[in-house]
């Protein structure tokens, strides 16, 4: 069957793909971006050639966005101490921009589209040792030429999604399980996500639980953090600062009506918003908005601190930024939840606070954990947002307790990298 679906694959889905990824680059700047930044990926690899053949051996490791980028620090930054060089691919453009790499040792580069010819030059070029892809992400001629080419293939904070059907739809699951079965590793988040993958695989490759490298990412995050230079001490001494992460208009219709309602009741409470992709064109709508239908809030942008006069809502036109707003937070929202799926709730958390959030698109299971442990808050109405901030606003002791359960979140998070990277290590010394 997995014969089929290589050939199915490539004579009409792949065919397909492009000719709709075409299509919808006519009106979508980032697809369009995707497309010029794939366009000398060969002549990207010539100029690094002194690199890729330095002797040293070579590993992919595959990002679909800037997310996974984060979660492939820890393991790239262990693979590093065995002298392998390191090549990060992405498939958005947002992760390839983001992503700050500043280590020698390490390049990145957008992986070629998947038609056949092109991801076998691309990896006859690299000629990898290992390809590890962070969650998800994969494509079927990129395993299978890794496959023909004897190259280990592996799966990181792999979580299975109870809820995807498609396991559970006779050939899309056929198509599935066929990538799934050209993994010789796959690294599960938890117990269950072990359970579940072995259950529907049933095949011989190696599926262990190892843990999730995105909360060891965030507690390497914590050290770079500088809570002195990200805003005044003058600005925000006695008041109970509210951030607002990564937000869309979803959120903000939430969040907006209720900060009207509540600064009658608390004055002191100052509220940073961060909106997602901070364009000009969204944050005048923003200013907008809080001028001509909130009479209680008045907003100042981040660019323009210096010029502070006691406003209440400062609008954050930067990015880079959040992590250290976060670390002067009393309390937080971290938005996504309601339209693009959930943006990065550990970040607040790791500086032990009440992290609001919505999950009506589920993208991550960070906020089962969080609620889990007490610390999350679901946000699903206006007026229940009104109640449980306003509670936690009014009650400091209630928020300190809610707050002391983010520790737990972390207790025995650290070292996972650590652990992926020797398990490949005794496979590769094994074989």
């Amino acid at each position: 069957m997995c014969k089929f679906w290589l050939y199915f694959y490539n004579a009409i889905s792949v065919p397909a793909i492009w000719i709709i990824f075409r299509l919808l680059s006519l009106f979508n700047s980032k697809i369009r971006e995707g497309f010029s930044g794939r366009k000398n990926i060969f002549v990207y690899l010539e100029k690094n050639k002194p690199l890729l053949e330095n002797g040293n051996k070579n590993i992919i490791i595959h990002c679909s966005s800037l997310g996974e980028y984060q979660q492939a620090i820890p393991i790239y930054q262990e693979l590093l101490k065995y002298n392998y060089n390191i090549i990060i691919t992405f498939f958005s453009p947002s992760g390839y921009k983001n992503s700050k790499i500043t280590d020698e040792r390490v390049i990145k580069i957008y992986l070629p589209f998947d038609s056949y010819y092109r991801i076998k030059s691309f990896l006859k070029i690299l000629s990898p040792d290992i390809i590890i892809m962070m969650r998800y992400d994969l494509w079927y001629n990129f395993l299978f030429r890794a496959r023909k080419m004897n190259i280990m293939t592996v799966i990181a904070n792999s979580r299975f999604d109870t809820n995807d059907k498609t396991w559970r739809i006779p050939l899309v699951s056929s198509f599935k399980k066929c990538m799934f079965n050209m993994i010789d590793v796959l690294f599960a988040i938890d117990d269950e996500d072990e359970m579940n993958f072995k259950k529907v695989l049933k095949k011989n490759c190696g599926i262990f639980k190892v843990g999730d490298s995105k909360f060891e990412r965030v507690l390497q995050s914590v050290k770079s953090v500088k809570r002195e230079e990200v805003i005044d001490r003058k600005i925000t001494d006695g008041k109970k600062v509210f951030v607002i992460g990564s937000s869309w208009k979803d959120d903000e219709d939430i969040i907006l009506p209720v900060l009207n309602k509540i600064m009658q009741y608390e004055p002191e409470l100052l509220t940073i918003l961060v909106p997602h992709e901070p364009k000009e064109t969204k944050l005048v709508l923003i200013e907008k908005n809080i001028e001509q239908n909130f009479k209680n809030l008045k907003s100042i942008r981040y660019s323009s601190i210096n010029n502070y006069s006691g406003e209440n809502v400062i609008i954050v036109d930067c990015i880079g930024k959040l992590l250290n707003l976060y670390s002067v937070s009393y309390v937080s929202y971290v938005g996504g939840g309601f339209r693009s799926g959930l943006h990065n709730i550990l970040e607040p958390a790791i500086f032990n606070m009440p992290v609001f959030f919505a999950n009506e698109v589920k993208n991550s299971d960070e906020d089962e954990v969080l609620l889990k442990y007490g610390c999350g808050i679901l946000v699903n109405s206006r007026d229940g947002f009104y109640k449980d901030f306003r509670r936690i606003l009014e009650d400091k002791n209630l928020r300190n307790e809610i707050g002391k359960e983010c520790e737990r979140v972390f207790s025995d998070k650290a070292g996972i990298a650590k652990k992926i990277v020797n398990h490949l290590m005794d496979i590769k010394n094994s074989n």
